[in-house]
């Protein structure tokens, strides 16, 4: 392959942004050498900009009519090149990326697959809304995750589920809840708190000893080993049936706000004392988060002191430094504060913290970190609300010709990367694990932690905790951070500004200048689970 062949498929990989970083320094450096280049550059650019704008047009266009017939005969051919060259461009696109593929297979990584949600069905009726301690028998929910009908057993803890329907639950564990569809559910142990807005109507709670009929109310079930169900109501109004027979309207026993009914196994009802104190609210819910957060301040204080932590940055928004970063390390050192550029304040893992929204590609935090170390550990906490661009950033050093410097972040193609500068010519240091996000693990916060171990060799990858894949290193190099950006990155002066900014949120950042063990990681996330 000649020079110019190589240059054209550099230009055909930054246009479709799936050049490599030591790619991306070879198309820079033959850009400001080779003045045609540059002059091919632009006219692959505005190309690729006409036909976006093309295909927009194409598919916005009026009906056709008697009167236009001219036009619309240009605009099926227009249609026809249009679509022609976008899957030319899809073969290509298919082509670069099973060549990219066959650069991931990284031993012992496994490999590596995103998912992708375009045509996938939702079987959800429900979706954890929130949770706290929650510890489930069979299956491991996450906050956000859809759920499906199915069985959930919980041991401790307590969750709200949002039916899609509207209805809002609490459940307490121990329970043991069936969810039926979006219109409710079988509790068969234990207790729920549920609200029922106008429009979810008919929303069903089902026991073995009753069948509750919501119409717009605010109602409580508890459901005894022996003591059969419980019922009350806080607001609005319900209707008690006999389960598993046939049912109608203003046929069932009603039950109004302040009422309260024991119904036994053998269908026998009797009146008790309704006692909302019982049973926990959304907003008793959102008291515990608030609980979760002071505990989570008071565990980052000892933290504070650990003389292994080089930089803490909280994301707490400082009213007299909105456009600041503070460092709430050890030594406190002003020089590691940074400088907030674009990105916004707004709401992190729990309802009274802050956190710094990424969306724009101009959106980042510049810092600088001069020390040098021979292990480190990056732990982040962050929201991820889409993959726009090919490469995602979370902490990188300026530029990619510098001994030590650090690319921490995630691909678009399923993987997290750590990668750590030694020669142009030398990837060993390239560790990545497989990253694969489901549709419902978009706008959920998670925590990410890399850490490199210069004495053992090793690069490790973790994820809420959970270890993502272990790579060993050819050759350890000492990290140096230097000049870097949080949530994006900035090329050498004279390089083109590849987009790569993260989208997403980021509310915590730490960095120790040792390789912490397992459960340490699992630690810091066990503190800081929202």
């Amino acid at each position: 392959m000649n020079l110019d062949e190589h240059a054209l498929e550099l230009v055909d990989g930054y246009c479709n942004g799936s050049l490599t970083d030591d790619e991306f320094s070879e198309l820079g450096a033959l850009l400001r050498s080779d003045s045609s280049l540059r002059r091919t550059l632009l006219e692959y650019r505005m190309l690729d900009s006409d036909l976006r704008g093309y295909a927009s047009a194409a598919e916005n266009l009026p009906p056709l009519s008697d009167d236009n017939i001219t036009t619309a005969r240009t605009i099926r051919r227009l249609r026809a090149e249009v679509w022609a060259t976008v899957a030319v461009i899809a073969v290509l696109l298919i082509g670069i990326a099973w060549l990219g593929f066959r650069q991931w297979e990284l031993k012992p990584i496994e490999q590596i697959a995103a998912v992708d949600p375009v045509g996938q069905d939702d079987p959800g009726v429900a979706v954890l809304a929130r949770a706290i301690d929650a510890d489930w028998e069979e299956h491991s929910l996450r906050v956000g995750d859809a759920i499906s009908p199915r069985r959930l057993n919980l041991r401790a803890g307590t969750v709200e589920l949002e039916f899609y329907s509207g209805a809002l639950v609490v459940l307490e564990g121990p329970s043991l809840l069936s969810v039926v569809s979006e219109n409710g559910g079988i509790l068969h142990a234990g207790k729920l708190r549920a609200h029922v807005p106008h429009h979810a109507h008919g929303f069903t709670i089902s026991t073995e000893s009753v069948e509750l009929v919501d119409l717009g109310t605010s109602f409580g079930v508890e459901v005894g080993q022996d003591s059969g169900t419980e019922v009350h109501v806080f607001d609005g109004k319900v209707e008690l049936f006999k389960p598993k027979r046939p049912r109608h309207p203003n046929q069932g026993q009603s039950l109004v706000a302040g009422e309260a009914r024991r119904v036994e196994l053998t269908g026998e009802s009797t009146a008790i004392v309704a006692d909302d104190s019982r049973f926990t609210d959304s907003i008793q819910l959102s008291e515990r988060l608030r609980t979760r957060y002071t505990n989570w301040v008071n565990a980052t204080q000892t933290l504070e002191d650990d003389p292994r932590l080089l930089v803490r940055y909280d994301f707490e928004r400082d009213v007299n430094a909105p456009r600041s970063l503070l460092n709430y390390s050890a030594d406190r050192d002003d020089g590691l504060r940074g400088a907030v550029i674009g990105a916004r304040w707004s709401t992190g893992r729990w309802p009274n913290k802050t956190a710094l929204d990424f969306k724009r590609p101009s959106d980042r935090v510049r810092i600088e970190v001069p020390d040098t170390s021979r292990s480190i550990t990056l732990v982040a906490w962050l929201r991820i609300d889409g993959f726009d661009n090919q490469f995602h950033s979370l902490l990188l050093s300026d530029g990619w010709d510098r001994v030590g410097a650090v690319h921490w972040q995630i691909h678009k193609a399923g993987f997290v990367e750590l990668a750590v500068w030694n020669n142009k010519d030398d990837h060993a240091n390239n560790s990545r694990a497989p990253f694969v996000m489901q549709p419902s693990d978009f706008g959920r916060w998670m925590q990410l932690a890399a850490v490199y171990d210069g004495e053992q060799a090793i690069v490790s990858h973790y994820r809420d905790g959970n270890l993502l894949g272990t790579l060993e290193l050819q050759k350890v190099v000492p990290l140096a951070i230097g000049k870097a950006e949080i949530g994006n990155w900035s090329p050498p002066p004279a390089d083109i500004r590849l987009i790569r900014n993260f989208n997403g949120a980021m509310d915590e950042l730490m960095i120790f200048d040792d390789a912490l063990p397992a459960d340490q990681i699992a630690e810091l996330y066990e503190n800081g689970m929202p």
